[in-house]
Order: C-alpha cells, then sequence, then structure tokens
C-alpha cells in the first residue's frame, strides 16, 4: 500500500513537472489571426513617437474597488515591441520579491542579459505593430507555456497625441469570437517615460516562431545566426 502511495506521488510529481514546463503548439486559429508579421524593417516609427523608453498607461481592472494598476511597454524600430514589463522579480537568493524602478530594470537587462531576470523579459508579451496614420496597431502574443497557460493573442490601439503620449482606443482579443477580458481601460494619457540604456530585442522568444515572420528565408537566416552565436559562446566556455 506505501509503495503503491510513493508511485502516485512521484507520478503526480512528474505530472506537474511536464504540466509546468511544456510549451504547448500555438493553435491553428491563433496563428491565423496574427497578420502583423515581422519583416525586420525600419518602420518610422520614431518619427512618431519618441522610443528610447517606455510608456506607461494606468489601468483599472474593478472600477467600484478603484483597482488600478500600471502597464508597461516598449517599442522598437523595426516593427517589434515588448508588452507588460514588470517592475518586479523574485530573488532566489534572497527568497523574496524585490520591486525597482522600471528605468533600473531596462538598465540591468541591457547590460547583461544572461541573468536570469533579464532572460524573463524575453519571455513576455511581444509581438508586432503597424502604423495607420496618427494610430499604433499592436498584436501583442503570450507565449503557451503549460497547459494552465495557454497562448493568448490580443489586439491594441493607440492614438498618437504628441511624441511623448498616447491614448487608448480600442482592445480586443484575437480571434474575435473569444470573450474579451473584463478590463477596464481608462482616457488617462499614455506618457513616455526616457531611459539611458535599452535592452535589444534580438533574444525575444517570438523571434524564433516561424509564424511571426513575414519571408520564411528571414526567419532561417536569424535562427542560423542564433546557431552560429550558441557555437561561438560554447567554444569559449
Amino acid at each position: 500500500m506505501k509503495k503503491s502511495r510513493n508511485i502516485l506521488i512521484i507520478l503526480s510529481f512528474a505530472l506537474l513537472m511536464f504540466n509546468c514546463s511544456l510549451i504547448i503548439p500555438i493553435p491553428k486559429s491563433i496563428e491565423n489571426s496574427f497578420t502583423y508579421c515581422f519583416d525586420g524593417k525600419y518602420t518610422g516609427i520614431d518619427t512618431l513617437i519618441n522610443i528610447h523608453g517606455f510608456y506607461k498607461e494606468t489601468v483599472i481592472y474593478n472600477a467600484s474597488l478603484k483597482d488600478t494598476s500600471h502597464q508597461y511597454f516598449m517599442f522598437y524600430d523595426n516593427g517589434i515591441f515588448v508588452w507588460n514589463i514588470r517592475d518586479s522579480y523574485y530573488d532566489e537568493k534572497k527568497k523574496e520579491i524585490v520591486i525597482k524602478d522600471v528605468e533600473l530594470f531596462l538598465k540591468d537587462f541591457a547590460e547583461n542579459n544572461e541573468t536570469s531576470c533579464a532572460k524573463s523579459f524575453y519571455l513576455y508579451f511581444w509581438g508586432g505593430y503597424i502604423i495607420c496614420g496618427d494610430t499604433i496597431k499592436m498584436q501583442k502574443m503570450s507565449q503557451g507555456l503549460s497547459l494552465n497557460s495557454g497562448w493568448h493573442l490580443r489586439e491594441e490601439w493607440y492614438k498618437v497625441i504628441d511624441k511623448n503620449t498616447l491614448l487608448f482606443i480600442n482592445s480586443f482579443n484575437l480571434p474575435i469570437t473569444e470573450i474579451s477580458q473584463p478590463v477596464i481601460r481608462t482616457n488617462y494619457p499614455i506618457v513616455f517615460c526616457p531611459i539611458q540604456s535599452k535592452p535589444k530585442q534580438d533574444k525575444s522568444w517570438i523571434l524564433k516562431e516561424k509564424w511571426f515572420w513575414c519571408n520564411e528565408k528571414d526567419w532561417e537566416k536569424y535562427m542560423e545566426k542564433l546557431k552560429n552565436e550558441k557555437e561561438k559562446k560554447n567554444e569559449k566556455q
């Protein structure tokens, strides 16, 4: 009886570890709904807004309780952006949550992208954007890391007010048949926050996905580049 119980515990633990580490395949419905593909070309976004920094947006999650928080996102001039930049992380050595200013976090990431905290930055929501007149349309994607945390695609629209200010216009899940999350967006201006050091986007998880690229050949070149960099790194060790 005891032996059977131990086997059951081991199997349960193995299943838990498998579930937490598994990256599930992207559903075709979400892959087909992602339309802002990446070609790595200059978009001209820095002629509309400042991008050497991040944008800070106030979001209300519960109107009755006045439950507000901030979202941080950052654009790159080649059509990619990162969303949900965090201002805290769990320090395994200190065994506690460490809170820092977002600017300091990004400075740390830019200076050393090999730390565990920096690596988590490249696992955030990433996606592609297009510019339509005075409106920036973004499709952000969360990776399906486990059976409990599947793929999620959402589109956001922002109107450019000036070089340092955006205004929320629209937000919806993709495919559009999905139910939108109950998030109440505000008319508060989304403000630009400059930074001294900006992390590169070249290690983002989404760049490794073939469906993210407009041209499969460009994706193959990128993957070959990663392979060569890894081999050179291993040679030095």
